[in-house]
């Protein structure tokens, strides 16, 4: 099903939930819906599921707008961060119940069919509370996708599970979602679970979108600074620039020399990934001084803190090297890495 949003707007009084956002949706695409709380997203599902009325514009589903369409006629399922179970009810049921709703035929094959192409088979006859987190959610997702809607909306469906079950529950659900091609809109705050899973990601700050793209277009080219900084972990690097020379620049009170010449000429935000920040012996030419404040040890990988002005401290990410905290370092990078930004619109920079 292909969704289309036109000048979508939500108002609580005085409060903008969500402003003007227009999205197109194609047949088959998983989009995930990237914010943090109060950005807009949850209330966006909703007005997609029928839960909530906009304030103004259109929800059309296949070029039909659906504003007044009630839920239960959207052909949607809902999967939710609660699971949503009926406690009362045994695993082959709560999957079973929505077909027996719509009074389908082949019940008991349809249910069969999906418990094993979730591996739930064993556990049809359990009831909610003998079952695990992970097992909990692998029913709700069997309960949506029996019926094989048009559409799945998901809020925060993995966010109840610990790590190591999140990340097998994502592989799981992508490979779900490939198999049944149904067009999924999935909310979440998780920025792992955006760049895992989404075919685009939609990032939304405010009740406003700041940036729709693949992952790779998110990261690598971030429209702007908020999704520069919102994206990554650590986050982006970044320093306000003012242009002092062709290879100087002031942030602040401090003067930096750059490797080559500055392609800007004026004021900018300049930023950096911390992954493609090279530590090099202290004193090494067209690096920039700094001294390492901290070291984050993640086994794979470390994150050093380091401290390049009174004010400014930047993270980089390395695999096992011979720092300390303490020592006295050079921060190399490449020209081609570097995000301009500018600093009264925040728009990224194309040179």
């Amino acid at each position: 099903m292909k969704i289309r949003l036109q000048d979508l707007t939500k108002q609580y009084r005085h409060t903008t939930a969500v402003n003007n956002l227009n999205l197109e949706i194609t047949s088959g695409e998983f989009l995930v819906v990237l914010g943090s709380s109060g950005s807009g997203k949850s209330t966006t599902l909703n007005m997609l599921a029928g839960l909530e009325a906009p304030t103004s514009g259109y929800i059309f589903f296949n070029e039909h707008i659906v504003n007044q369409t009630p839920p239960g006629k959207r052909d949607i399922a809902l999967v939710f961060q609660s699971y949503a179970l009926y406690p009362h009810m045994k695993v082959y049921d709560n999957i079973a119940f929505p077909l027996k709703i719509r009074k389908e035929k082949d019940i008991h094959q349809k249910v069969i069919e999906t418990a094993g192409m979730l591996g739930l088979s064993a556990l049809l006859q359990k009831y909610p509370k003998e079952l695990s987190g992970g097992e909990k959610q692998r029913v709700a997702l069997a309960r949506a996708l029996v019926r094989k809607p048009q559409a799945f909306l998901m809020d925060e469906p993995l966010s109840n599970l610990d790590a190591p079950l999140r990340l097998s529950a994502r592989g799981e659900l992508k490979r779900l979602q490939r198999k049944s091609n149904i067009t999924t809109i999935y909310v979440t705050h998780d920025q792992t679970e955006a760049l895992t899973l989404g075919d685009r990601i939609v990032i939304m700050d405010k009740g406003n979108l700041q940036q729709i793209g693949t992952p790779e277009e998110i990261y690598l080219r971030p429209g702007n600074v908020f999704v520069a900084g919102f994206i990554g972990t650590p986050p982006m690097n970044m320093i306000h620039v003012e242009p002092c020379g062709d290879r100087s620049f002031f942030s602040g009170e401090t003067r930096f020399e750059f490797p080559v010449p500055l392609p800007v000429k004026t004021n900018c935000i300049f930023g950096i990934r911390p992954e493609k920040l090279t530590i090099a012996p202290a004193n090494t030419p067209s690096a920039i001084p700094g001294m390492i404040e901290y070291i984050e040890y993640l086994g794979h990988e470390l994150i050093s803190h380091v401290k390049i002005a009174p004010n400014i401290t930047w993270y980089v990410k390395s695999t096992a090297e011979q720092i300390r905290a303490g020592d006295l370092v050079g921060l190399k990078f490449s020209c081609d890495d570097i995000h301009w930004f500018d600093p009264i619109t925040q728009v990224r920079i194309e040179f």
